[in-house]
């Protein structure tokens, strides 16, 4: 074969192809990183067509956002302080939303909570798949819908906007309030605890970080902030790695950190899922006994300008 052959049939192989962007590469170049760091070598391919057919079959599987050819196979880290590492690459190599403060954005949270060892959960079981307009500086009312689950599509469901009451002290930053967070490790250290203490109080320093972790992850960050945030949790004591599923059922690497803050000194056990590839989040669990065990998940937010149209019927109520 010669040089213009190879080019012609590299321009023909092609020539179909959508133009990857940022978004769908974003988890090649994550396994990638992960790869390097392993100083694993990639196997010798043949050479003339099947390998220009190989890079036609590695080209299509980024543009739907999967490698499915094991190009990129990195090893199971060594650590669930590895596995927050390898998450804060995949935060900064992944392009967050750009949204405007008038705007807002738009999310799916799913929950499940259940019994454990025979131990009924507070509230009972149940099974909410959320649909949530979160306005990004926190102006405007947020939009909550609460959908019937797939395994009980007879159940409640409800709609409601959700407004910060002032009363009730100045509750969870809104999305523009995170971009200025500072991603200095210290500066957010603390921050971190003082959002835990009001979730938890009369915690050690390291709970409170841990559990303002939790709660800032619940919803959607910006990459930095995120990135960074990962970095402190990598520092606590007590985390450990395990697998687990997240509330759609995606098996993930988890990390764990154990805690005696159930009744009576009960341990619990508060996790962060991520994808066993790219170690982007997926969501968490959080297993108390005597309290039962909650999953959740969250999908990637999109920016939208409006509500829909069917909200104007809806009465404020309920705070954040």
């Amino acid at each position: 074969m010669n040089e213009r052959t190879d080019l012609t049939e590299l321009r023909d192989l092609f020539a179909d192809k959508p133009h990857p962007t940022a978004d769908r590469l974003a988890p090649a170049r994550t396994a990638l990183l992960a790869e390097a760091r392993t100083k694993r070598r990639l196997r010798a391919r043949a050479i003339g067509l099947r390998r220009l057919m190989l890079a036609g079959g590695l080209v299509a599987a980024m543009t739907a956002g999967v490698i499915t050819v094991q190009t990129f196979n990195p090893s199971t880290p060594a650590s669930a302080a590895e596995v927050l590492r390898l998450a804060a690459e995949a935060a900064t190599a992944t392009p967050g939303p750009q949204p405007r403060d008038d705007q807002y954005l738009h999310y799916e949270r799913v929950a499940w909570t259940r019994s454990e060892n025979r131990v009924s959960n507070v509230g009972g079981p149940r099974h909410v798949t959320g649909e949530i307009w979160a306005s990004v500086d926190g102006s405007r009312p947020d939009l909550w819908w609460h959908k019937p689950s797939k395994s009980n599509p007879r159940g409640p469901a409800y709609k409601e906007l959700r407004t910060r009451c002032p009363e009730r002290g100045a509750g969870p930053p809104s999305y523009a309030d995170l971009l200025k967070w500072p991603t200095d490790q210290e500066q957010l250290r603390r921050k971190l605890a003082e959002r835990g203490n009001e979730m938890v109080l009369d915690k050690d320093t390291v709970t409170r970080t841990w559990n303002g972790v939790l709660n800032i992850l619940g919803s959607p960050v910006p990459p930095k902030q995120q990135a960074a945030i990962f970095k402190i949790a990598a520092t606590l004591p007590g985390i450990e790695m395990e697998e687990l599923k997240d509330a759609t059922g995606r098996s993930g690497i988890a990390v764990t950190r154990v805690d005696n803050r159930g009744p009576g000194g009960a341990v619990s056990r508060e996790s962060l899922i991520f994808d066993k590839t790219s170690y982007v989040l997926l969501g968490g669990q959080e297993s108390v006994p005597g309290l039962g065990r909650e999953l959740w998940s969250i999908t990637r937010p999109q920016i939208t300008d409006v509500l829909p149209a069917w909200s104007t019927s809806l009465k404020r109520r309920g705070c954040l």
